[in-house]
């Protein structure tokens, strides 16, 4: 059994939310477990991009200073930490929030950018990984991962946050490698997990997003600070409360395939608020489909027929060319604010949708999906 704690907290303003995060680690024994005097503490947020704090793409930075906070108490030394996909760090850093949130405090803000490779055991899905070496030589990882939709995985919580420890455009590698088998890829991200191993898991959960997350998607109201130890137990436990199937989550069905923390929310210890409190019925997710279904010498058929394809929505694209950078199959191809697609090449990762920050890149649904929305699946 697994303990998640829950507590309700309805505003980014400091004093508020640092009494709802120190409550939310004191359920679970309190910073002094996990934080001892000398250690050197990463705090890893969810800076995927660019984005203010108010956009809800990002763990918001009074979070990270509360935890930091935190951190400096227990007579640690914390600094903060990322690496994100495309943008350069000092931009992303400057932009949400957490250069400044640095500066206050006098702590370190760090790009994770030395990769080292790492030998995993046999019981893991993929041998080797590199891993920025920053978060494996910290004494402790307290991560701080943002509620989110996510448009090719269904959320962006706990465990799938430590993907920002993969350096920069590696994480482009990693998508292709991982093709569009999302049960794949949360196995990856599972290994990511037990790789890093962080002390604590604490989510931001006052604002969340939610649609065609985890960059345009809309903000959505929450009000909830949640913590755990066991990253697995948190993302099934929030799955659960904002009221998903977890037959939906690729995280939940690899982890509990390889036994990979606790799956079963009946065997989740929920202290703090009931989970009642933050019950949603009506949370907006995306519908996830796969090249899968058939045998691979059928991928050219669920490809062209079946399965969702990224185009250009109106003229919104401002030719920035990222999702071209970006693009792990090579398949995008922009012209005078024109986007054009290999469909051939494409392996649906959904990656230029993600990293859109003008929403110019949406989705023509495949034929598997109209017919699991006709029968509501």
């Amino acid at each position: 059994m697994s303990t998640v704690s829950l507590v309700r907290c309805e505003t980014y303003e400091s004093g508020p939310l640092e009494a709802a995060v120190r409550r939310s680690v004191d359920l679970l024994g309190g910073i002094s477990s996990f934080v001892k005097p000398g250690d050197r503490v990463l705090l890893k947020p969810n800076l995927l991009s660019a984005h203010q704090p108010e956009q809800r793409v990002t763990t918001d930075p009074e979070v990270v200073r509360s935890v930091a906070c935190l951190v400096l108490e227990a007579g640690g030394r914390p600094f903060i930490g990322d690496s994100p996909s495309l943008e350069p760090f000092s931009r992303v850093a400057e932009k949400t929030g957490m250069t400044e949130i640095a500066h206050k405090l006098g702590i370190e803000i760090v790009e994770l950018n030395q990769p080292i490779l790492v030998s995993l055991p046999d019981s893991a899905m993929f041998r080797k990984l590199e891993i920025a070496s920053q978060a494996l030589k910290a004494d402790v990882v307290i991560n701080l991962p943002k509620l989110k939709t996510h448009s090719q995985m269904l959320f962006t919580f706990a465990v799938k946050n430590l993907f920002g420890t993969i350096v920069a455009q590696r994480k482009a590698e990693w998508h292709h490698m991982a093709g569009v088998d999302r049960d794949t890829f949360a196995s990856l991200h599972l290994d990511i997990y037990l790789t890093v191993k962080p002390a604590i898991n604490i989510l931001d959960g006052v604002w969340g997003m939610e649609g065609y997350g985890p960059t345009n998607g809309s903000p959505r109201r929450i009000n909830l600070i949640a913590a755990a130890v066991d990253a697995v137990a948190l993302d099934v436990g929030i799955c659960h409360l904002v009221g998903v199937p977890l037959r939906l989550f690729p995280l939940y069905r690899a982890a509990r395939t390889r036994g990979v923390g606790e799956t079963d929310v009946h065997q989740i210890i929920f202290t703090g608020e009931s989970p009642n409190a933050f019950a949603i019925r009506d949370f907006q997710i995306p519908t996830l489909d796969s090249l899968g279904i058939f045998p691979g010498m059928f991928d050219w058929f669920t490809k062209r027929f079946l399965v969702s394809k990224p185009i250009q929505e109106g003229n919104s694209c401002s030719g920035c060319g990222q999702c071209v950078q970006l693009c792990p199959a090579d398949a995008i191809h922009l012209k005078a604010n024109k986007i054009a697609f290999d469909y051939k090449r494409c392996i649906r990762c959904y990656c230029c949708q993600e990293i859109c920050s003008q929403n110019a890149i949406h989705f023509h649904k495949g034929l598997l999906v109209r017919v699991l929305n006709r029968f509501n699946r």
